[in-house]
């Protein structure tokens, strides 16, 4: 999803980028509290520098999803709570398997069901998958489930990060950062079409 962000939305997408590039999987705090601050006094407006917002859930969304890249689940909570649509489920899902609550996070995934943002984000993984050389027993196993499911299985990439944070296979985490990171960008851009 090629998208063209507003130099706002833009600046802090490169800030993340270039200092948080793959988020871990059960932060301990906000990566920059002064982005978590920037980002939460910031109005729609400002974020969309006087370009329509056509659907403000979704303007909304992208703040939300912002702040969770950010590792600032409290204030991505606050605001995707509110968001009565399936991407709002979706941010809202992402954040308790971030947190982690993984049970509520499958509810939350329950209430998103089947995303647009699925079949990209599953060959995303695939592709990821390809480009590791020697993978563990562990990552090999992912990667035939992934491969053998011609869907994205949202349930299954829950169980797989909660298995994670106890596990020490580092192939299989930084796997993971990796696919929740693609998993962002998908739904920024998914967020952001769908709000101007």
């Amino acid at each position: 999803m090629d998208v063209t962000y507003t130099p706002a939305i833009a600046e802090v997408i490169e800030k993340l980028e270039a200092g948080n590039p793959l988020p871990t999987l059960v932060p301990q705090e906000a990566w920059s509290p002064e982005l978590t601050d920037a980002l939460t006094s910031s109005s729609l407006d400002n974020l969309f520098q006087g370009k329509s917002v056509k659907n403000t859930t979704f303007g909304e969304a992208i703040k939300s999803g912002l702040l969770l890249w950010n590792d600032a689940l409290d204030e991505s909570h606050t605001i995707s709570q509110e968001l009565g649509n399936q991407t709002g489920s979706y941010w809202h899902g992402i954040m308790h398997r971030r947190e982690p609550d993984y049970s509520n996070s499958k509810y939350w995934f329950g209430r998103v069901g089947t995303h647009p943002i699925f079949p990209a984000l599953r060959e995303r993984a695939l592709v990821i998958l390809k480009e590791i050389p020697n993978p563990s027993d562990a990552l090999a196993n992912i990667a035939q489930t992934i491969e053998a499911d011609g869907n994205w299985d949202a349930y299954q990439f829950i169980d797989w990060c909660q298995a994670a944070e106890n596990g020490s296979d580092t192939d299989v985490t930084r796997f993971l950062q990796q696919v929740q990171a693609e998993e962002i960008k998908l739904l920024l851009a998914y967020s952001y079409q769908h709000a101007v």
